[in-house]
């Protein structure tokens, strides 16, 4: 029995729309195309050599598919779903194949055992609905593929057993560990970045996943409830030695730190820094407010380049003061680091205790140029309970030679690695590392990592 396979493939730029509050345009286009790539790659494995087509009206989707030797049917720009799996189905009646097997591109684990409990099931029923944990239907094999008219939509497990009843075609809904979940909604993505994260990883292995549904955030708000209840909302909880990283900016936001910049009053050295660069008198008086000493100042694109040592210690373009990402209707607002940011870690970490046990570790991060190098980075700007620095002087490498200045910044390394799972379109602020080995060290602080100015080599 010939059973062809039809992946419902919208135009990724149209895709995901239910997930607006959670993602930017550009990363629920990339999930998008990164979910259909996952489930082609699937059935071009597990279905080798048989009839795989692709329901799609994006050129950028078909091109996909026919370098991976799948066939395009072409659907209309802007069609509903049930017109997508007519087409898939007059493609499967015109090169002759028994039954069809129509599949959503949004499942993000796709698993050999399931897909073959659906053809068993096929073997013995006309239709088969893998149905979805809303009620929709994610899959569906048919036999012919013709049996039943369609009824994508809200509720259509249903909808789609009903139309086989009315005609007589045996049915059998199946809902599946893997198939059911899809991811359409904010809820469904937190559900999916969360999976695995209920247990422990392996030994020797570590596990991070962001924490979706943590809300717009405002000043007074406590960050660690907040976190604990959109973890609770997934079915996650922390666990022992977790380490949860919080950008810096809803710290920022929860503290109050944002600031008109027409607040700030220039005083004749701002005014005399902002003619020679070129950027805005009273952002640089807020630069300045925030600083301990200027060390560079140049004229150039977009507003001029203003390299200072903040009062904390760090050395960052315009005192890591930011201007995006910051809400609608706050043109012309200033969001500054937090006044104390290890003080901040520890009142989250705090407040994560108290929910789910100690010890937990806090990391405050923020996003931060190099020198000599191009590209941003995460780094440490508060910490909790996480060591800074790691001091392997005394230890031995390897090959059992003795280290004498080995120094790992070790809470930088864990903030440079959660920045892969906080795309600035995201709105995803919060990362879990678990499985890492740190000893808990109550007076750590971010500043740990600051080299003393007697040290310094480029003054």
């Amino acid at each position: 029995m010939t059973v062809a396979v039809a992946i419902l493939m919208k135009d990724p730029t149209d895709a995901k729309s239910r997930l607006n509050s959670a993602l930017g345009d550009d990363a629920r286009e990339r999930l998008a195309l990164l979910l259909f790539e996952n489930t082609l790659r699937f059935f071009l494995r597990v279905h080798a050599g048989k009839p795989i087509g692709v329901v799609t009206s994006s050129g950028r989707v078909g091109m996909l598919a026919t370098q991976q030797g799948a066939t395009v049917i072409a659907d209309r720009p802007g069609g509903d779903i049930n017109a997508a799996a007519t087409y898939a189905v007059d493609w499967a009646n015109g090169i002759g194949a028994a039954s069809l097997l129509i599949i959503h591109a949004d499942i993000p684990t796709l698993v050999d055992d399931e897909l073959s409990c659906l053809l068993r099931a096929g073997e013995r029923r006309s239709v088969i609905i893998g149905a979805s944990r809303d009620g929709g239907t994610n899959a569906m094999l048919l036999t012919p593929p013709d049996a039943i008219p369609f009824h994508y939509g809200s509720g259509s497990a249903r909808s789609h057993q009903s139309a086989a009843r009315k005609l007589g075609r045996s049915c059998e809904r199946l809902l599946l560990p893997h198939l059911s979940r899809d991811i359409d909604t904010p809820n469904d993505l937190a559900a999916h970045l969360a999976s695995g994260a209920a247990r422990p990883p392996a030994p020797g292995s570590v596990t991070a996943f962001a924490v979706a549904g943590v809300p717009e955030i405002e000043a007074g708000d406590d960050i660690g409830r907040l976190i604990a209840d959109a973890l609770s909302r997934i079915g996650v909880s922390l666990h022992r030695h977790d380490i949860v990283v919080v950008a810096q900016k809803v710290v920022s936001k929860s503290e109050g730190r944002l600031f008109a910049e027409a607040a700030f009053h220039p005083s004749e050295r701002a005014l005399e820094l902002a003619e020679a660069i070129g950027k805005n008198p009273g952002k640089v008086e807020a630069i300045l407010s925030e600083s301990s000493e200027v060390l560079r100042a140049r004229r150039q694109p977009p507003d001029g380049l203003l390299i200072t040592r903040h009062r904390h210690g760090w050395i960052c373009a315009n005192a890591g003061i930011d201007e995006s990402n910051l809400g609608d209707g706050r043109e012309g607002i200033l969001l500054l680091l937090p006044e104390d940011p290890d003080a901040s870690a520890r009142a989250i970490r705090a407040s994560l205790e108290t929910r789910f046990g100690d010890p937990i570790g806090v990391i405050v991060s923020d996003t931060f140029g190099r020198p000599w190098r191009n590209g941003l980075v995460n780094i440490a700007i508060g910490v909790a309970g996480v060591p800074a620095l790691v001091d392997w002087a005394g230890r031995q490498d390897a090959y059992g030679r003795d280290l004498k200045a080995t120094l790992p910044a070790f809470a930088d390394e864990v903030a440079a690695a959660t920045g892969l799972l906080m795309p600035k379109d995201a709105g995803l602020p919060v990362v879990v590392i678990r499985g890492l080995d740190w000893t808990d060290t109550p007076t750590a602080s971010a500043r740990d990592v600051l080299r003393p100015l007697d040290q310094e080599l480029f003054r």
